[in-house]
């Protein structure tokens, strides 16, 4: 079904999204809003317009969360839930909403797909039991639990923000920790000494750090730090898990890990259009290339939020306010001084978060060692290719990892390498002693998200 043309399609109804939608709005222009959410909020925000979803909430985030879904209910803005969008162009995104195909014609496109853990194989990463934070984290602010009974002892993993607010989820809730074991990367963590003295211009978001470091500190939760080589060992879920630390293997029994290795933008939509992307040495990521206002290298196209940059929530709401007063200006709809005086507020306290935070990506820099998996590990759980395969055919003279893709099958199931392609990279680096800036990062195609032969075929008959 083809909609009617409006000046704005914002892709993406979290804090980036949301944001961006309302500031275009508010300039004057016709905004459709898309999400595949059956309610708006995204992530941080997730059930922000119900009771539960505002308990999950500490007060700062909850009247934050509350008063932007009110602006966005208040605003005349169509909005589209329960929509997968699976293609996309600057003036057109194809949709599936209903099993029905809709297409979107459109002057502008604001893409605010957020971020998403990184994804990390290790020996039983495949294991139930074996959660990501963040997946963990939505399901008890869903009000779902982990265990049946919260005395079974629960062990955290990894090196990364979500852990620190997971842990304080997990000990209002009584659950029993029985380890954090950390795999940070202390030559990076050093080095966020110097940015670190600057953190105070941020002072809410410095104090709430500190409010969650003292309640885990107050928990008194056994803390391993320089572990490695973990692995998750069981039959039909894990039972127990091992990890290294100073030479020394030890064990843990339990029924449930939780892992994070930080976050990292998600690139799928704006690769697949051939977007400037840049690689980060430090968070070992790529982050598509914008402007301050989040204008891509693509005429038309935006990016709002942490799929630009991680910085988090808050500044993601800022991101998306920039984002939708430039399409508003590219559009001739206000001016450029109009456009500037909207842009003043907004751009100086990105400036100040952008400054503030500086550190963080320092002390939560990914370990490369967390790559340096056996053999036999599975990466790509689509095409069931192992840690083995890739280095094989590495070693073969295959150098980049569309060329390891090609042989293997790494990154060709249905996800298109969001759960692998990281760690295709770094062990196709590893193994050629290179940077995994030098092996390039996976060709997208769209369709970018599965859809059936009926509904794509729609979108040819409708052009």
């Amino acid at each position: 079904m083809m909609e009617r043309q409006t000046d704005l399609v914002v892709v993406g109804a979290g804090p980036a999204g949301l944001a961006a939608a309302c500031a275009a709005s508010n300039c004057g222009l016709e905004v459709n809003l898309v999400d595949e959410q059956s309610s708006p909020g995204g992530q941080l925000f997730r059930n922000i317009e119900s009771p539960l979803g505002q308990a999950s909430l500490d007060a700062k985030e909850r009247a934050q969360g509350m008063a932007l879904a009110k602006k966005f209910r208040a605003s005349d803005i169509t909005y589209f839930p329960d929509t997968t969008v699976w293609g996309l162009e600057p003036h057109k995104v194809s949709c599936t909403a209903e099993g029905k195909t809709k297409i979107f014609p459109t002057q502008s496109v604001i893409v605010a797909p957020g971020a998403m853990e990184r994804p990390v194989p290790f020996p039983g990463w495949t294991l139930p039991g074996v959660l990501g934070a963040g997946g963990a984290d939505i399901l008890l602010r869903s009000g779902g639990t982990l265990l049946k009974d919260p005395a079974q002892p629960i062990v955290l993993a990894g090196n990364g923000p979500l852990l620190l607010l997971l842990a304080c989820h997990l000990i209002d809730r009584g659950v029993n920790i029985a380890a954090w074991l950390d795999t940070g990367y202390w030559r990076k963590r050093i080095m966020s000494a110097i940015p670190m003295a600057v953190s105070f211009f941020d002072s809410a978001y410095l104090g709430k750090g500190l409010s969650m470091a003292r309640k885990i500190a107050k928990a008194k939760i056994p803390f391993v730090l320089g572990a490695k080589n973990l692995q998750a060992i069981g039959t039909q879920r894990v039972e127990k898990i091992t990890y290294e630390v100073k030479g020394e293997t030890k064990e843990i029994a339990t029924t449930c890990l939780l892992l994070h290795e930080g976050i990292i933008p998600r690139t799928h939509i704006l690769s697949s259009l051939g977007a400037k992307h840049l690689w980060d040495p430090v968070q070992r990521y790529w982050h598509p290339e914008v402007t301050e206002c989040g204008a891509t290298s693509i005429d038309g196209l935006y990016l709002a939020g942490d799929a630009g940059y991680v910085h988090g929530g808050d500044a993601s709401i800022t991101k998306g306010t920039l984002a939708g007063i430039d399409a508003a200006r590219r559009l001739g709809v206000i001016t450029d001084s109009e456009a500037a005086f909207r842009s003043k507020q907004p751009l100086n306290k990105l400036r100040l978060t952008r400054f503030a935070r500086g550190f963080l990506r320092y002390v939560f820099a990914p370990n490369p060692a967390i790559f340096a998996v056996p053999d036999q590990t599975k990466v790509c759980r689509c095409e069931s290719v192992s840690a083995g395969d890739i280095r094989k055919v590495v070693l073969e003279g295959n150098t980049d990892v569309n060329e390891v893709k090609l042989y293997t099958r790494c990154g060709m199931g249905p996800c298109q390498g969001r759960m692998c392609g990281p760690a295709l990279a770094e062990i196709t680096a590893a193994t050629l002693s290179t940077s995994p800036k030098k092996v390039g990062s996976l060709h997208i195609q769209q369709p970018f998200r599965p859809v059936s032969l009926e509904n794509y075929c729609d979108t040819t008959t409708q052009d």
